[in-house]
């Protein structure tokens, strides 16, 4: 091209002004279309939003006023505590999801034009909230009125068992069984109110009949207990009604609060009529005149095109003929237009140079390889199983790990294999290819298979060992089962520590008291039986890891010694005992007392192991260092041996939890290894079992070395009661029964008393007396206050008051910040109490000589 031809007389500057033309035609269009849809959808969006916070309001409401229905019937329904609480909780959770709802409606676009219906929802969720609290409320009353009624049904159940035990020559025998009959339906009913007034015609019957003695004694106290059941009943009755009504009051609340969202939802149903109306008129004036627009820009263009292809397209086809014959291979091509000063001369000489760049294929072709053989390498360097299978399910490529992991000969895996027939070599049946899937193979690995689709390749085939990781996460589980049910355990424990409690303390007070005979010696068996019921309980504490243990440096070799004779005694003939001691030995620390039962308890299981056969059972103890998580720790181990029967892997499962027992019935409770368990675990230490059927069983036990040596046991002085005429102590306890034995030995001991029931009432009284000199509380106390912030509470505003706390656990174990203070075990004997009470007196007493020196000292220059 010319030098004295302008930029516009060249292709390029013909085409770019065309181009220029075209673009801002289009670019015209495009911000037309761009401002008229974003205008549109605003409109649009506007509509939806306001809508979709309309109807989620509405939704939401409608969806939470049936939960509420719903939850307020099952609740109305249930019986069972457990059940109870949860129906309560969901109730109280779905209340409060609507009043989040009924927030959510009033914040709506529509709440603000419709303040009237707003107002009247407001007014019938309120009402709901009220019925509902009465319904929890009533329900709650119901739930204990029914726990009255229970107690009082076992408690004459368990006196009508006793009169048929002394009653054994079969007199009266009809009225037995039909009383009997009464109890059962009563106690097994959900609304026992009909079978009690049957109840309360029989007890004439009962009341008439000539009996004597004991007989007599048994049949007024069954009388009693029926009768005073009547008010029970009556008032469960009337918490049935009252139930009822405030479920049919919600039911009635709840259709009329659907009957108001319907007619929101109705109005807003108009409304977003109205908004669509709108925005399709706005949208159709929009697009015709896009539509304009667009028909401008296609006359332009057309006529663009028609002047490229007369003024640009023969010069491009010439040049194009000669590229395709150089892209053949001829060497000597002509390209037209290498000399020309345009774009045309401008693309020729281009192409030349691509010509030349045809020589570094070659160098991109070696990288390739080299990447190849690095993804190769990596392939067959995996530690996990690898395969390829195409579309139709058959394999392709796999790495050596797949046929080792898989445990299958590498020669039996070939190309064309097909991963079903894979599959059913292995005796493994899949559910589902998007999911993995474990399998546990008969070496007692554990794999897991993935299988991952590959776009248009087929599927990939992943194999993991999972062994390691299966058998953490069963040995996880099981020590989540065995925490759940020694917290069970503990529960129940610690309210039969408050039944001992009652009982021990009640028959403890007739003693001396009782002219010797019948009645004695059935109180005194009434004891006996109550002092093993305790140490049941505390063998239920030993599992729930809640008793109370005194841990010392104990020299277990010495121990072992001492009991070696008592456990020879417990084998039967021809068994032996033999124990095998490392000495010098470590000195553990652990509760002795304890030790020497779980070492009874395990010998014993020994023995019935052995099934009446002759032989040895070892006793091993030796000093073991072991790596454990945080570190190296010292161990004392013991180990009790026996060559009996084994066990299987389900028994070994189960071996620990309380109540399990393969003896006969009768011939064990099933608490041996539980209380064992929970006490070596309480006490820092490990158990382990080894066994298996026909092998024999091997119990090992890992108990913490005592950072001390062995001390002399100390010697504990006798008691000897202090002066307590006359003064006045303050019972604190929740349980009726428990607070009223504990006063009666008070006042054997010569103290007067006063009682109370929860926190709050005892820091009244303490404010109200003065004269009150010893605080006495149980740790769990109903309310905002436990035992240990009441007593905290009074040293703070009464220093020189003596204080006692008293707990059926162990109180070194409990979660609670415990004060400074004596503590005193529950169940209690009179002289164990007597014993606190003159430590409270004298740690008092010694308090308030430190307080009166410290003032001295200030006071004196």
């Amino acid at each position: 091209m010319s030098q004295s031809l302008h930029w516009h007389a060249g292709a390029r500057g013909r085409l770019l002004l065309f181009n220029l033309l075209v673009v801002s035609v289009t670019l015209a269009v495009s911000l037309v279309a761009i401002f008229g849809f974003r205008h549109a959808g605003h409109i649009q969006e506007q509509a939806q939003a306001q809508t979709l916070a309309d109807m989620n309001g509405s939704l939401a409401l409608a969806r939470d006023t049936a939960n509420v229905a719903t939850a307020a019937v099952r609740l109305a329904q249930v019986v069972g505590a457990l059940e109870y609480q949860s129906e309560s909780a969901r109730l109280q959770q779905t209340q409060q999801a609507l009043q989040q709802s009924l927030s959510l409606l009033a914040n709506a676009p529509l709440a603000a034009q419709q303040p009237a219906l707003l107002a009247r929802i407001r007014e019938r969720s309120q009402m709901l909230e009220q019925s509902i609290n009465q319904l929890l409320r009533v329900g709650h009353q119901r739930h204990l009125q029914r726990n009255v009624m229970l107690s009082g049904l076992w408690q004459a159940q368990l006196l009508l068992n006793r009169i048929d035990v002394l009653a054994s020559d079969g007199a009266f025998m009809p009225l037995r069984q039909q009383t009997d009959a009464l109890l059962k339906v009563a106690i097994q009913s959900t609304a026992p109110q009909a079978a009690e007034q049957q109840l309360q015609q029989v007890l004439p019957i009962w009341s008439a009949l000539p009996l004597q003695d004991a007989l007599a004694m048994q049949r007024d106290r069954l009388v009693d207990t029926a009768r005073s059941l009547q008010p029970v009943a009556e008032q469960l009755e009337q918490s049935d009604i009252a139930i009822a009504y405030a479920t049919y009051r919600i039911k009635a609340l709840v259709a009329m609060l659907n009957g108001d969202i319907t007619h929101y939802v109705q109005l807003v149903a108009q409304q977003s009529d109205a908004r669509s109306t709108a925005t399709h008129q706005e949208l159709d004036s929009i697009i015709g005149f896009i539509g304009l627009f667009m028909l401008l820009a296609l006359l332009i263009t057309g006529y663009a095109g028609y002047y490229i292809y007369r003024n640009l397209g023969s010069s491009l086809t010439a040049i194009a003929h000669a590229m395709t014959r150089l892209a053949q291979g001829e060497k000597s091509v002509n390209v037209p237009g290498l000399a020309r000063r345009d774009e045309l001369g401008d693309l020729a000489r281009a192409f030349n140079v691509f010509a030349r760049n045809t020589a570094s294929l070659a160098h991109t072709s070696r990288l390739l390889k080299e990447k190849s053989n690095q993804l190769e390498s990596t392939f067959l360097a995996m530690r996990d199983g690898f395969a390829l299978f195409d579309n139709s399910g058959q394999l392709v490529v796999w790495n050596a790990q797949y046929a080792e992991l898989l445990g299958i000969p590498a020669r039996d895996l070939h190309r064309g294999l097909h991963y079903q027939r894979l599959l059913e070599r292995m005796d493994v049946q899949l559910t589902s290819l998007q999911d993995a899937q474990e399998v546990r193979l008969p070496d007692g690995r554990t794999l897991e298979l993935r299988f991952s689709p590959v776009p248009r390749r087929g599927m990939v085939n992943t194999v993991l060992e999972r062994t390691t990781r299966k058998a953490l996460e069963e040995a996880l589980l099981h020590s989540q089962k065995m925490k759940a049910v020694g917290q069970l355990t503990g529960g129940i424990a610690h309210d039969f520590n408050n039944l001992l409690a009652v009982i021990i303390g009640s028959l403890a007070l007739t003693v001396g008291q009782l002219p010797s005979g019948s009645l004695a010696s059935r109180i005194e068996r009434a004891r006996l039986a109550a002092d093993r019921a305790a140490q049941l309980t505390q063998r239920l504490l030993a599992f729930s890891r809640k008793q109370s243990l005194y841990p010392r440096a104990v020299s277990v070799i010495e121990l072992v010694d001492n009991l070696h004779s008592l456990l020879q005694h417990a084998l039967l003939p021809g068994q032996q005992l033999v124990v095998d001691a490392q000495r010098p030995g470590w000195p553990a620390w652990i509760d002795a007392g304890q030790l020497e039962n779980a070492l009874m308890n395990l010998v014993v299981n020994a023995r019935d192991a052995m099934e009446k056969q002759s032989g040895e059972i070892r006793l091993r103890i030796w000093n073991q260092r072991m790596q454990e998580a945080d570190g190296k720790r010292d161990r004392v181990t013991i180990e009790v041996i026996d060559h009996g029967c084994g066990m299987s892997a389900e028994v070994r499962e189960q071996v620990f939890e309380p109540f399990f027992t393969t003896k006969e019935t009768g011939s064990g409770s099933g608490l041996g290894l539980s209380m064992v368990y929970g006490f070596v675990r309480q006490s820092g230490g490990q158990i382990e079992v080894e066994t298996a059927p026909g092998q024999g069983t091997t119990v090992r036990l890992l108990l913490p070395r005592a950072p001390e040596a062995v001390q002399p046991a100390p010697t504990l002085p006798e008691f000897t009661p202090g002066s307590s005429s006359d003064r006045l102590v303050l019972v604190l306890d929740d349980e009726p029964a428990v607070r009223q034995t504990l006063c009666e030995h008070l006042h054997q001991l010569g103290y007067l008393t006063l009682e109370c029931g929860d926190g709050e009432s005892a820091l009244t009284l303490l404010r109200q007396t003065p004269d009150i000199e010893l605080l006495i509380s149980d740790l769990m106390l109903p309310g905002a206050l436990n035992g240990a912030d009441v007593i905290r509470q009074a040293q703070q505003q009464w220093p020189e008051l003596a204080t006692l706390l008293i707990s059926g656990q162990d109180l070194r174990q409990s979660q609670v910040t415990l004060p400074l203070c004596e503590r005193l075990a529950k169940p209690w004997q009179q002289a164990q109490l007597a014993q606190a009470l003159e430590r409270a007196w004298q740690r008092s007493e010694r308090l308030s000589r430190a307080r009166q020196a410290a003032t001295a000292a200030t006071v004196s220059p």
